[in-house]
């Protein structure tokens, strides 16, 4: 009886902690891309969200998305089929600069 109290406890707890997480991660996915255009926002004060969760930087010129992108944080890493790829270490995020649209998507 006091065995089935006690699995029935950390059954409990452990859904508990599970959802919790579950719901953490959630936010931080769903927030991910408002806060990189946020900080992009300040570099870059006139780039705008696109319909299609991408960042539109038409306005700059590409050694000032370069800049912008640096500045916040992202190291360049290499081109991938017309695309210029940059990471953030501390976030664990790639970007991608779209060369010929000037677009920058989450998406490779």
């Amino acid at each position: 009886m006091k065995k089935i109290k006690i699995q029935s406890i950390i059954n409990e707890v452990t859904k508990r902690i599970v959802n919790s997480l579950f719901e953490s991660i959630d936010i931080q996915e769903g927030s991910g891309f408002d806060s990189i255009f946020t900080e992009m926002k300040t570099k870059l004060p006139n780039i705008t969200i696109l319909p299609d969760n991408m960042i539109n930087v038409e306005p700059y010129k590409e050694h000032e998305i370069i800049d912008a992108l640096k500045s916040i944080g992202y190291e360049y890493k290499k081109p991938i089929s017309g695309k210029l790829h940059f990471f953030n270490k501390k976030t664990s995020i790639s970007l991608y600069l779209i060369q010929s649209a000037k677009k920058i998507s989450l998406m490779p």
